[in-house]
C-alpha cells in the first residue's frame, strides 16, 4: 500500500512539472509572437522640416499620419519671422527696375505665415512611402510694414510716407512628390511640384505726420498710380492724412522642395 501511494505522488510531481514547463514555453512563444507583429506594424506618424525653405528664412514644419496603406493627411505649418525683406535688390527690379522705386524697400519689413492641409494618396508601398499625389488647401497671410513712396511737397522737396497693412490669400491646388525611408526612422519628402491658385486681398494704410496740402495730395496719388500688380485691382488713394492701397485679386503660386523627417 505504501508503494503505491510513493508511486502515485511521484507521478503526480513529474506530471505537475511537465505541465509548469510547458506553460512557459508557451507563455514565451506568445510572448515572442506580439512583439514580432509589434516589430512588423507600419508606422503610420512622422513629422517633417523643410530644408529647402530656409534659404528664404521660411521655416516650414508638417505632421503626416496614415490612416490606411493608400491615404494620409498632412497638416503643415509654415512662417517667416517678422523682419527685414530679403533680396530687395532683387525686388525692386521686379517692381519696374527705374529710379522711382529706389529705395522703396530698404525699410520694408516682412512677416508670413501659412497653414496647408492635405489628403495624400500613395500609389507606391503605402503608409507614407514612395509616389503621391496631394489635393490640398493653403491660407496664407502677409504682414508687411515700411513700403516707402516718395512724393513731391509743396516747396518743391521730397518727402516720404511709409505704407504697411496686411495681405491674406485662400488657394487650392493639386501636390505631386515622393517619400523614401532613409533608415529605421528618418525619411526624406520631396515636393516635386505643386500648383495652387485662388484669392487674395490686402489693405495697406500709410499717415503722415501732418496735413497733405491739396498739391501734396495730388503728388501722392501720381506715385500710388504707378503701382502695377498683373491681374489683380489696385485701388490706391491719397488724403490729408496720408493714403490707402485696397488690394484684390487672384493669387497663384507653387510649392517646392526637401523635408527631412522622423517616423514613428
Amino acid at each position: 500500500m505504501k508503494k503505491a501511494i510513493l508511486s502515485l505522488a511521484v507521478i503526480l510531481i513529474n506530471f505537475s512539472v511537465i505541465s509548469a514547463q510547458t506553460d512557459g514555453s508557451t507563455s514565451t512563444q506568445q510572448d515572442s509572437v506580439v512583439v514580432i507583429k509589434e516589430n512588423n506594424l507600419p508606422k503610420k506618424n512622422n513629422i517633417k522640416f523643410s530644408l529647402t525653405s530656409l534659404i528664404f528664412n521660411n521655416y516650414q514644419f508638417q505632421y503626416e499620419r496614415s490612416l490606411t496603406k493608400r491615404i494620409g493627411v498632412v497638416i503643415g505649418y509654415s512662417f517667416i519671422p517678422k523682419g527685414a525683406v530679403l533680396y530687395k535688390s532683387q525686388l525692386s527690379d521686379l517692381t519696374s527696375g527705374s529710379s522711382d522705386t529706389q529705395g522703396m524697400f530698404d525699410n520694408t519689413e516682412l512677416g508670413y505665415t501659412a497653414i496647408t492641409p492635405e489628403v495624400r494618396f500613395y500609389v507606391g508601398k503605402g503608409y507614407g512611402k514612395g509616389f503621391y499625389i496631394a489635393p490640398f488647401y493653403r491660407n496664407l497671410k502677409y504682414d508687411v510694414t515700411g513700403v516707402r513712396f516718395t512724393y513731391t511737397n509743396q516747396i518743391g522737396g521730397k518727402d516720404n510716407i511709409d505704407m504697411g497693412g496686411k495681405l491674406s490669400a485662400n488657394t487650392f491646388g493639386l501636390q505631386f512628390g515622393a517619400q523614401f525611408n532613409l533608415g529605421k526612422h528618418l525619411i526624406l519628402d520631396w515636393w516635386i511640384a505643386g500648383a495652387h491658385y485662388g484669392t487674395s486681398q490686402g489693405n495697406f494704410v500709410g499717415v503722415t505726420s501732418r496735413t497733405l496740402t491739396a498739391f501734396e495730395q495730388n503728388e501722392l496719388q501720381k506715385e500710388l498710380d504707378k503701382i502695377e500688380l498683373p491681374l489683380s485691382d489696385v485701388n490706391a488713394k491719397a488724403n490729408a492724412n496720408g493714403a490707402t492701397i485696397n488690394i484684390s485679386g487672384p493669387w497663384a503660386g507653387v510649392r517646392s522642395g526637401i523635408s527631412l523627417g522622423y517616423r514613428f
